[in-house]
């Protein structure tokens, strides 16, 4: 991805606005905006034990508690499924305040000292547990990741305004070792989706967001009282999702796995070998037409107008960004496809970047590019006007494909991308360092193996 610096002009309009309206509702003063934002490495916790939901019950954990849920998540709470009752390690702190390492990857019970707030939050957070339903894809669980860093960067931020972070629904649902309860491959999971130490800000500020994110949305997210936090269509989320946590606005846990499993169901396909397939293990749901395969796509669809950051000092998000949220065919396609057939691809496209596309000397286009092996890309000869689309808003347009390159039968790709168009030159999105959305496509039916529609 492209990454650029903080601009001049941004700091320097800070600087003549003397104040920009910061997240949580506090002003960011003239200095506070020419000092570069230091991501915090720890928290400072009050810790409680918890019921089955995550709701504070008024006991602090300590000598008397130590075994209760929320102060460890092997317990003896015999009324909460996620409760191990095989093993009890009791709750690992001195004190009912401790501090922990954000990213720390420290804490297997009886062997190392515990201190791993993301490990323990995160697979809570997104529905990763014992079971053939336990799985998320790796996109989801890292997008949920700079979530979940993003908000405790802000939240330690602005604690004065929030008040000191607790380890119950309030805040973030933190139980110590659950992580630690987890499967081999589950644990290697988090393990790569909390490398990094990314997070989100505004695009004119190095500072954290807020960034709330909820269980789910019934096809579209809640207005917040942020920018950031702009009602979108959430198409993938309309069957199954419920409005049970989205309230104010922000990222859907259960709809970000749908979007990074490519399918109806947050819970994803059963196993082909299952008789519910391709369904979800209790029969619901259905593959989607578009699947996302980053995390920076899951974000940038939730959160309107924002960057994705490493560590404050390096934007990894280039400005000018698109998905689709839905994309239909006509006439049989997209594979396989002949040449010389014509079909329509109907497709919701979202703007994700962080200006709008105005038609006036520039104008904006969904276009796209034909690629196969041992071939240079070649530009499509269609194109579709997405003009006047603000960030986070969406459009439905119709874009003909009926040019495949004469380069004998077998598998193509077909590169959807949004291009700028200006003084006649086409600069596509995907320049700057924001992805095409790729389909696979067999041509003249003679491809050696069955491929997947959409791969990004």
């Amino acid at each position: 991805m492209l990454t650029k610096k903080l601009t001049i002009s941004a700091i320097l309009t800070a600087a003549i606005l003397l104040i920009i309206v910061g997240h949580g509702g506090k002003a960011f003063s003239n200095n506070e905006m020419l000092q570069s934002y230091q991501p915090p490495t720890e928290v400072s916790l009050t810790m409680f034990r918890l019921t089955e939901n995550g709701i504070p019950n008024g006991q602090s954990c300590g000598a008397a508690t130590q075994y209760n849920w929320g102060c460890t998540a092997y317990c003896t709470d015999p009324s909460i499924p996620s409760c191990v009752h095989t093993n009890q390690y009791p709750y690992p702190f001195n004190s009912s305040y401790p501090t922990v390492q954000i990213d720390g990857i420290s804490g297997t019970p009886n062997i190392s000292p515990y201190s791993q707030y993301l490990r323990d939050i995160v697979p809570l957070e997104i529905g990763i547990k014992l079971g053939s339903q336990g799985y998320k894809p790796a996109s989801a669980i890292e997008a949920q990741v700079i979530a979940a860093r993003t908000y405790i960067y802000q939240r330690i931020q602005y604690a004065s305004q929030y008040g000191t972070p607790n380890n119950s629904n309030q805040f973030q649902v933190f139980v110590p070792y659950y992580y630690d309860t987890l499967t081999v491959l589950q644990k290697i999971m988090v393990q790569i989706a909390t490398s990094n130490r990314h997070y989100l800000s505004e695009s004119g500020s190095t500072y954290p967001i807020e960034a709330l994110f909820g269980a789910d949305n019934s096809g579209s997210t809640s207005q917040g009282n942020r920018p950031y936090l702009k009602s979108v269509l959430d198409p993938i989320s309309q069957q199954y999702g419920t409005t049970d946590g989205t309230a104010l606005g922000g990222m859907s846990s259960k709809g970000a796995s749908r979007w990074g499993f490519g399918h109806t169901s947050s819970k994803g396909p059963a196993s082909s070998t299952d008789s519910n397939y391709p369904h979800d293990a209790d029969g619901s749901g259905d593959f989607w037409s578009v699947k996302y395969d980053s995390a920076a796509r899951i974000l940038t669809h939730y959160y309107t107008g924002v960057h994705l950051r490493d560590n404050g000092t390096v934007i990894m998000t280039p400005n000018e960004r698109w998905t689709p949220l839905n994309i239909t065919w006509s006439n049989n396609c997209p594979s396989p496809i002949n040449h010389g057939q014509s079909c329509t691809a109907t497709v919701q496209v979202q703007n994700t970047g962080v200006s709008d596309w105005g038609c006036g000397s520039a104008t904006y286009v969904l276009s796209y590019r034909w690629a196969k092996s041992g071939h240079a890309d070649l530009a499509g000869n269609n194109q579709v006007s997405v003009c006047n689309l603000a960030p986070g808003n969406t459009a439905t347009v119709n874009l003909t494909i009926n040019d495949a390159p004469a380069w004998g039968s077998g598998a193509y790709l077909l590169k959807l991308d949004v291009a700028r168009v200006q003084s006649g030159s086409k600069t596509w999105f995907s320049s700057g360092g924001w992805p095409s959305y790729d389909i696979n496509i067999c041509v003249d039916g003679s491809c050696k193996a069955f491929i997947p529609q959409a791969i990004k």
